[in-house]
């Protein structure tokens, strides 16, 4: 009978196998065949609430059965109950440590929570287990990319013509990540190899018309999406939100706030997205709602903290992510091994500064210069802090230590990921933009001593305003941002250590503010280029043409440095003066030393 009821799901009719199961359960309560299919057949009827009960009850009567609890959590997952789902799994993954379908689903949980180095360790060791599921592998390679392991991205993405076995949905996975790693050929080539094999996959087509949207090729994106039916419930939720990302760019603010607006009524959707009250928060600014849109950002904030909360749990890990850094004092520098480096000329141009700043403005001005190349935002330098602990040194305790052997190593394995993870141009001075590379002046001082460091500066108050109303993933970003006063002690936290190593350190430093820029591109530009010592070229002044020609470009302001400059951004904070309130007293300081007072 029990197998009858098995057969009655498989082939879709659930109601006969809620009854055949019900049956069996009124004979023998406690039958784990005949709850595991009632608990399916009400999962498979969406019925939830009623399937996660049946799933908890199968855990407390057989707690070593590891499947038991990989259900619940992807049960959990499915409901956006993320606290409840990551304890599931990690049950079963301590009954089964070769449990493959509960590491992809923790990975992915993780995923989603921006934990992105649990993430990778999550989903490549299902992979070990799994290594010829297609899907499984472009998952493990786009979360090796979101956490830094770029090596181990580039190796996964590699072969995808033959790996990926034409699955559609792992061609448009590798495709993604081959863009977020500025492999924009492999990208589109992925994408429109996914499209050749499943010409009518409405995913695939959504999936290259976010492609075209990401790339600012919006007409593109517009005829596919148009190729998408309207009701394609498989990925309504995707193409309203892509429809609505292309309305917002294409001057229709209000029909994207009509289908953000529609979407955040789900509170399943709104609990697992909360980009979508950004976004809601970004028109209803544009239009001048200012208390509106502090409203949207207060309900992106705390979805955003619920999820981190439900993966990491204690408040002490939340609290640690706003320790500030370590920082040498005077007489420990002068202890500093003396060390030699190269001259600037054949050392990166550092552009550093707090985010939403204007790097990137600064970046794509520079690289419209034809005697330079930018490689988008990359934590190469980050990745070189772990290489000094790899190789028994505290940074930046032990920088001192650092001989010149010691540095030439570093120097080289820095080198080595700009060629393999960059479209840098060899034989042009390279740029590398990351604007929390501040953090890390002093490493960089270490290995490039007479690079030029060019610092962007922007009124503070509009700094912390705009970090507020921008999503971030990384955990600590969240943390940082969760509201105006922290954002703003964030603020505080970086500039103070940055004032402390430019007291001690001596670096070729060009401080620049965004407002200098809007005013005058032309002379920002030349004052750019005499202080790089190159010659200025107009290419400088229609910078913006040239980032539409780039395509991607790896940050939020990716649809905003293809636009001509203007004013937008220049004292918004004075439409959200009485937000800003509680945090006026910390930026004071700051926008005094910058001169904004």
């Amino acid at each position: 009978m029990l197998q009858n009821g098995f057969n009655a799901l498989q082939s879709g009719n659930l109601a006969e196998a809620e009854r055949i199961s019900r049956l069996l359960i009124a004979r023998q309560p406690h039958d784990e065949g005949a709850l595991l299919l009632l608990a399916m057949s009400l999962d498979a009827q969406t019925r939830l609430d009623e399937a996660a009960s049946m799933f908890q009850q199968l855990t407390t009567l057989y707690p070593q059965r590891a499947e038991h609890w990989l259900n619940l959590g992807y049960l959990e997952r499915s409901r956006s109950n993320i606290g409840p789902a990551r304890q599931a799994l990690e049950r079963a993954i301590a009954i089964d440590p070769q449990q493959a379908e509960a590491l992809r689903e923790l990975g992915l949980l993780e995923t989603a929570a921006g934990l992105s180095q649990a993430a990778a360790r999550n989903l490549t060791a299902a992979l070990a287990l799994l290594p010829d599921d297609p899907l499984l592998r472009a998952q493990a390679a786009r979360a090796c990319q979101r956490a830094g392991r770029n090596d181990e991205s580039i190796a996964l993405v590699q072969g995808w013509q033959q790996w990926t076995r034409g699955n559609p949905e792992a061609l448009a996975d590798a495709a993604w990540t081959a863009m977020e790693s500025g492999d924009l050929q492999t990208a589109d080539e992925a994408l429109a190899f996914a499209e050749h094999r499943s010409p009518n996959n409405a995913g695939v087509i959504a999936k290259r018309a976010a492609f075209f949207e990401r790339t600012n090729r919006l007409d593109e994106a517009r005829a596919l999406l148009a190729r998408v039916p309207q009701h394609d419930e498989s990925i309504k939720e995707e193409l309203k939100v892509l429809r609505a990302q292309i309305a917002s760019r294409s001057g229709d603010p209000n029909e994207a706030y009509r289908l953000y607006e529609s979407l955040v009524r789900d509170e399943r959707v709104a609990a697992r997205r909360p980009e979508l009250f950004f976004a809601l928060a970004k028109i209803s600014d544009a239009r001048g709602h200012a208390e509106q849109a502090m409203n949207w950002l207060e309900r992106g904030h705390q979805t955003q903290m619920q999820q981190l909360r439900a993966s990491l749990g204690t408040a002490a890990e939340l609290d640690a992510m706003l320790l500030p850094p370590a920082v040498v004092s005077p007489p420990d520098y002068a202890q500093w091994l003396p060390v030699e480096g190269p001259d600037a000329e054949n050392s990166p141009i550092f552009v550093v500064g707090f985010p939403r700043s204007g790097t990137t403005l600064l970046e794509t001005m520079l690289d419209a210069h034809p005697l330079l190349t930018c490689m988008d935002e990359r934590p190469f330098i980050h990745n070189l802090v772990q290489e000094m602990r790899d190789r028994g040194f505290e940074y930046p305790g032990d920088l001192g230590r650092l001989d010149d052997a010691a540095c030439e190593a570093l120097r080289q394995i820095y080198w080595k990921q700009v060629r393999e993870q960059t479209k840098a141009e060899p034989g042009k001075r390279l740029v590398d933009k990351n604007p929390l590379n501040m953090t890390r002046l002093a490493l960089i001082h270490r290995l490039f001593p007479t690079a030029k460091i060019v610092l962007a500066v922007r009124d503070p108050r509009d700094v912390v305003l705009s970090n507020y109303m921008q999503i971030f993933r990384a955990p600590a970003y969240v943390r940082m941002c969760e509201r105006i006063e922290s954002t703003a002690q964030g603020y505080a936290v970086a500039f103070d250590a940055w004032n402390a190593w430019t007291r001690v350190l001596k670096i070729d430093l060009l401080q620049t503010r965004l407002e200098d820029v809007v005013d005058d591109v032309e002379a920002f530009s030349r004052r750019l280029c005499e202080f790089l010592g190159i010659e200025w070229s107009s290419a400088m002044v229609a910078f913006h043409e040239h980032a539409a020609r780039r395509g991607y470009i790896a940050t939020p302001s990716y649809h905003q440095v293809v636009e001509p400059v203007n004013r937008k951004g220049v004292g918004r904070w004075l439409h959200y003066s009485r937000w800003l309130e509680p945090a006026k007293v910390t930026l004071a300081p700051y926008v005094e030393q910058f001169g904004y007072a």
